[in-house]
């Protein structure tokens, strides 16, 4: 390099630096500013001063377990189990890396709640997507699943279709919300298909809808007047974007509704505890976005971050202990699959042991794995074509809009 070059490459440098530093002091200002709001609304609550850890200790309840500590429940085996589940499934590489273990985790801990006994048993899958969770579970694990969409997805872009034609009754599709979703609708198609137990699951429901999805397993769980309807025994919740409940994607605020719907779990709810879930549910993005590429988000607000979703996280366990029995938060899939990772699980008392298995072997669920794998390429002829027709996405190095 000249030394014209080097001395513009320092300039350059120094400029970054600076850049730097203007980011990081941000941050700190920011993480300041969030203390300080958060001080004054918790001392408003509680009606005296505490450190900002003993308050939230005071209001919400004692965490059972800080994130970092949360157990790891991944799946058993899961080179083996990834490589089945992966044989029956033609998509995009990436997209593969991405949510095959995320769903390879799911299917066992609903096995798990089943405890192995998959006979006149359904899932019920809220926000299903486009189903591609559903059609392994009712594929490989011979279960009949309810997939409740508000808006489902362009019919080719539906997993079930590729099902055969053998296999296509064990999923069924219905366009409804969350909220207009009840024991009637339950106890109808239940009937129809034969079913006396059921475990609900949802997948990174963003925000509030994962405590409306915890609301139906509540109403679900309670008898509909005498009459004798499924049993909901138990739920899988991998929980999702809770700074949402501040802003969710109709720039709407749910916090109000977050602190109504688990106000059981408070010793009294004021204007000022609204509040202070507000900046909590802020915050808690800064763990995420310490992910992102250039970001400036300090170690302190990550652990911040952890405590504040921790406190709400504590809530929702609450509610599911009072209508199930006992439950449970665990980190259910590996971080380079996804940061939103915590996941909550509920069933009666005790939770199965293998719930949690991660390293462990667990030959009966891999076995069932691998005879449902024969099973489909025997009525398919092969792995089932779910790659998304028609879109491109360079996130997922794919491209089929020929297709």
């Amino acid at each position: 390099m000249s030394k014209r070059q080097q001395k513009k490459q320092v300039l350059r440098d120094a400029r970054l630096e600076r850049k730097g530093h203007k980011k990081l002091q941000k941050q700190v200002d920011a993480l300041g500013a969030a203390l300080a709001a958060l001080d004054r609304c918790l001392t408003e609550h509680l009606g005296h001063e505490r450190t900002t850890r003993e308050a939230l200790l005071e209001a919400f309840g004692e965490t059972r377990c800080g994130y970092q500590q949360l157990p790891l429940a991944h799946g058993p085996c899961l080179a083996k189990g990834l490589s089945l589940l992966g044989s029956c499934l033609l998509r995009p590489q990436r997209y593969n890396a991405k949510f095959l273990p995320q769903e390879y985790s799911l299917l066992h801990k609903i096995w798990t709640l089943f405890r192995g006994n998959v006979a006149n048993a359904g899932v019920l899958d809220i926000g299903a997507g486009n189903a591609n969770c559903a059609v392994l579970a009712a594929a490989l694990l011979g279960l009949t699943v309810i997939c409740v969409e508000r808006e489902s997805p362009r019919k080719e872009l539906r997993a079930e279709e590729q099902l055969p034609e053998v296999l296509k009754s064990r999923v069924i599709r219905i366009e409804a919300d969350i909220a207009d979703f009840d024991g009637d609708c339950l106890a109808r198609l239940a009937r129809q298909a034969g079913l006396e137990r059921f475990v609900l699951v949802a997948k990174h429901p963003c925000g509030i809808c994962v405590d409306r999805s915890i609301d139906c397993a509540v109403q679900l769980r309670r008898p509909a007047g005498s009459s004798a309807g499924p049993c909901l025994i138990g739920v899988v919740i991998a929980t999702c974007c809770t700074n949402k409940l501040s802003l969710d994607d109709f720039r709407v605020s749910r916090v109000e509704e977050f602190c109504n719907l688990n106000a059981d779990g408070l010793p009294s709810k004021t204007d000022a505890l609204v509040k202070a879930v507000e900046v909590m549910s802020k915050c808690s993005a800064w763990r995420s976005a310490s992910g992102s590429l250039g970001n400036a988000i300090t170690s302190e607000q990550v652990s911040w971050a952890e405590l504040f979703e921790d406190h709400l996280q504590t809530l929702r366990l609450k509610r599911l202990s009072t209508a199930f029995g006992t439950s449970l938060e665990v980190r259910f899939a590996p971080r380079e699959c996804t940061l939103q990772d915590r996941c909550l699980l509920a069933t009666e008392s005790p939770l199965p042991e293998t719930i949690c298995a991660d390293h462990s072997s667990d030959p009966v669920f891999l076995d069932r794995l691998e005879n449902g794998v024969k099973e489909l390429f025997k009525e398919a002829g092969g792995p089932l074509d779910c790659r998304p027709k028609g879109l491109k996405s360079a996130k997922y190095d794919f491209d089929y809009t020929a297709d």
